[in-house]
């Protein structure tokens, strides 16, 4: 069951963590610098981005995944 349900949650992670870097993505070529650094939603998303990122890796290094 543990196994099951961690699968699911790096599946989640990942989905999430491509769909926030679409996101993303679309925002910075729509966007100049300035209104990136100025916009609070932008920095959360960027925040939440990396959080999602940093979460995979740690899962993926406690099962000794690359």
């Amino acid at each position: 069951m543990t196994e099951n349900a961690v699968r699911v949650l790096l599946q989640t992670l990942t989905r999430n963590l491509n769909d926030t870097g679409i996101v993303l993505d679309q925002y910075e070529a729509t966007h100049d610098d300035r209104e990136c650094d100025l916009s609070k939603t932008y920095s959360a998303l960027v925040a939440g981005h990396f959080a999602l990122k940093e979460a995979i890796d740690k899962i993926n290094n406690q099962l000794n995944r690359k």
